[in-house]
């Protein structure tokens, strides 16, 4: 336990030495989750329109006021004329363009179908489905409307008793839909990886200058001497966590419903088993150049792309959520939102944390085994 102290000393003596590997451990892991979540959960609102009203009537104004009303919508233009409309679209002014043609009162007033336009700017894809999604809603809705203002002068209106259907809708742990509750506790899982990846290149480096053989050559075990190296890496990913939950809470109103306990031994699970991969790849390779490149691709990409974090893992084909399975970031996406979104436990976390649990243990043995086999 001495030998282990020890290096932990040493370990944590050069990361404060070293003012680049302590700002890039803590101060560089805030500001990624920062910059990102902030990039990435921005919720698309007041979304520029340019409005053509060719029929001037109190029926087309009602209709416009729906979105006047609506807070995705900024009816920031108003024009004469479709072209101008469309002009205003095409320079990039708006992101879409509401027409209403001239007989529009017209076709309301006599009971028949009344068309609008409406356009969007393709160019941004996403943007676009949005667009038109919220337009959709706001049509039927006033569609609606005026289908039961006809039925009740008609005398064919039924009573609210008589309805078979009422839909009650409620979205459950992020009432109003907001990205970033979703995005930065799945975000924690990209962050942690700049301790783990550091502790590949602290490694890399012993190996690069020939003090880790030096090491070796002491009356200290392998295996200590190894745990010695990452435990400090594992602290300060800790306090990485407690960072993140502090910014989530206070910057974003992210809401934390479960106990900081449970995030904290989950969180160390899943150091464990990213820095299992980081030994792993520092005991294979001999430089910190080689370290970086591979240790930054293999923590990050599959966290990006495979970890359910931008894509559900039931989209994904079999085969591609099989594999998605088998990385660690995979599992603490699923811990860390649980913990923050749902208030979930270590009962209902538990086989995602036994995973990471023998993830990290295989991983952590295996680069032990290599680092004795490599200097025997």
């Amino acid at each position: 336990m001495n030998s282990i102290l020890s290096v932990m000393r040493n370990e944590f003596r050069h990361m404060l030495r070293d003012p680049w590997l302590l700002t890039t451990v803590t101060v560089g892991a805030v500001l990624l989750i920062v910059l990102m979540s902030y990039t990435l959960s921005a919720d698309v609102t007041r979304v520029p329109i340019a409005v053509a009203d060719s029929d001037r009537s109190a029926q087309s104004r009602a209709y416009l006021r729906r979105f006047a009303s609506d807070d995705f919508f900024d009816l920031a233009y108003w024009v004469r004329d479709p072209e101008e409309a469309l002009e205003r679209v095409r320079l990039g002014d708006a992101h879409g363009a509401i027409i209403v043609p001239a007989g529009f009162a017209n076709a309301i007033l006599r009971g028949e179908q009344a068309a609008v336009q409406i356009v969007v700017d393709g160019t941004e894809p996403n943007v676009a489905e949005q667009v038109l999604g919220h337009a959709k809603a706001l049509s039927a809705n006033h569609s609606m409307e005026l289908l039961e203002r006809q039925l009740d002068r008609a005398g064919l209106s039924p009573g609210r008793e008589t309805q078979t259907l009422e839909f009650r809708m409620q979205a459950l742990y992020n009432p109003n839909l907001e990205a970033i509750n979703s995005i930065l506790p799945g975000l924690m899982a990209l962050s942690l990886s700049m301790p783990t990846i550091s502790a590949a290149l602290s490694l890399a480096r012993e190996k690069e200058e020939g003090t880790l053989e030096s090491l070796m050559a002491t009356p200290i075990r392998r295996h200590q001497l190894l745990v010695g190296k990452v435990i400090p890496y594992l602290l300060v990913g800790l306090l990485d966590v407690l960072l993140f939950v502090g910014i989530g809470l206070v910057a974003y109103g992210v809401p934390f419903r479960g106990h900081l306990l449970d995030l904290i031994l989950f969180s160390s699970l899943f150091l464990l088993a990213s820095l299992g991969i980081s030994l792993l790849i520092s005991s294979l390779v001999r430089t910190q150049m080689a370290a970086l490149v591979i240790a930054g691709f293999i923590l990050t990409l599959p966290v990006i792309n495979e970890s359910g974090l931008f894509h559900p893992l039931y989209a994904m084909p079999p085969d591609a959520r099989m594999q998605a399975l088998l990385w660690p970031a995979t599992h603490y996406v699923v811990i860390a939102r649980g913990i923050f979104l749902k208030g979930v436990g270590a009962r209902v976390l538990l086989p995602h944390g036994l995973f990471l649990l023998a993830f990290g243990l295989v991983l952590n043995g295996l680069a032990v085994w290599r680092f004795k086999k490599k200097l025997s």
